[in-house]
């Protein structure tokens, strides 16, 4: 066996270094070919051919058992139509419209509840519960005060908090049935904007704070907001709800709170915040425009228009993608159905346009690093087995 060998190399000696020249050659080429690839892929321009078409899309909350959608669209020559689009069966629920109800303009906030339904506000003590094809208007009562609802979330518990609109400024209230608990104490001088459930009986907040004394540093006549995020404990029952705690940062503004399985997710402009399930929080090196949760639990935070990079945020890790075009629209809002993320604002001559994420294609053989990556793989196993082949048919022969 081994003069086989010995008589092997002595032959081939000749043409392997010849052999190994061109395989070296083949993994370089194929480095800088995947390394071509290195861009995200599934973003793209949306052709709208939905009801939205023409609208800007104000509002809007995309179902998770089917393909329809609810939307809150404003049209200059149309004024404001919210309705529930049905595109498996080309149908439409219209919700308000200008020629029969004209509320749209009077819709203070749109949201998907944990179980599927959708909430809303119009007018003061009452919420309107939208399930599939029919409306559904809570009142409640009046004997704590009149208020109007900027916000709401439930936790496991189906505990339900509102964000309310006091006659001096936001504030939070739970829900005992249809009897609202006094307004929680608005001596912080926060305006609350967004409210998430943390775990049941606790839940986070984020607003804005404004020194109206020019004490940070601003001018008293001009003061700078700055972010402010609040913990909040309520447990149910008919005591009014407790803000455990404030935090305020020095700059940037929060805009969107998602929740994830392992806590909250807070976009802002500057930086973004991770709170955890037990509450403590991280600052996560990801300014946006907007964040926005798919429902494999990702976050993502995308930039203004121009911006040639998108941020993602899954369990725990932040990733950086470097996209092969810049993002075409001033996002305003979004929203998450299926294996997609849309995102919904205006291009750069004003126009209404959707921007979309297919959330499965960067990591797909469909992509060019995929199917790069497959192909040096098949190649390189083939040139490796046709080398094999060979040496093994000379070892023969001796």
């Amino acid at each position: 066996m081994a003069s086989r060998l010995k008589a092997l190399l002595e032959e081939e000696s000749e043409h392997q270094w010849l052999a190994f020249g061109v395989f070296f050659v083949f993994i370089l080429l194929g480095a800088l070919a995947i390394g071509g690839t290195e861009h995200f892929v599934g973003d793209q321009l949306t052709p709208i051919t939905a009801e939205h078409a023409g609208g800007l899309v104000m509002d809007i909350e995309y179902s998770n058992t089917n393909d329809s959608y609810t939307a809150l669209v404003y049209a200059p020559n149309a004024g404001y139509h919210m309705f529930t689009e049905h595109p498996s069966d080309n149908s439409l629920t219209a919700i308000y419209n200008p020629d029969d109800i004209d509320e749209g303009r009077n819709v203070s906030f749109l949201k998907t509840m944990q179980d599927g339904h959708l909430m809303l506000s119009i007018e003061n003590n009452e919420l309107v519960e939208l399930t599939p094809r029919v409306q559904t208007t809570y009142v409640y009562s009046d004997e704590n005060g009149s208020f109007a609802i900027y916000d709401a979330a439930e936790d496991d518990s189906d505990n339900l908090l509102l964000l309310t609109k006091e006659s001096q400024g936001t504030s939070f209230r739970g829900t005992v049935g249809l009897n609202p608990t006094a307004p929680m104490s608005m001596a912080s001088g926060i305006q609350w904007q967004h409210i998430e459930a943390r775990s049941p009986g606790h839940w986070i907040g984020i607003g804005t704070h404004t020194t109206t004394s020019g004490a940070d540093g601003s001018s008293p006549a001009s003061p700078e907001p700055t972010p402010a995020i609040g913990w909040i404990t309520w447990d149910g029952g008919n005591q009014t709800p407790v803000m455990e705690r404030v935090k305020t940062f020095p700059n940037s503004l929060f805009h969107s709170i998602q929740s994830v399985s392992d806590g909250i997710v807070i976009g802002g402009t500057h930086f973004s915040i991770h709170v955890n399930a037990q509450g403590d929080y991280l600052e996560v090196d990801a300014p946006c425009a907007i964040a926005v949760a798919d429902q494999e639990g990702s976050v993502w935070f995308i930039g203004e228009a121009g911006s040639s990079v998108i941020a993602q945020w899954t369990d725990g890790e932040l990733r950086t993608h470097l996209l092969s075009k810049s993002i075409p629209i001033s996002a305003s809002v979004a929203g998450t159905q299926g294996d997609f993320v849309h995102f919904h604002g205006m291009n750069a001559a004003g126009e209404p346009a959707q921007w979309s994420i297919d959330i499965q294609a960067n990591g797909s053989i469909e992509n060019g690093r995929g199917f790069l990556n497959l192909l040096f793989i098949l190649a390189g196993t083939f040139l490796m087995a046709m080398m094999a082949l060979s040496a093994f048919n000379k070892m023969r022969e001796f």
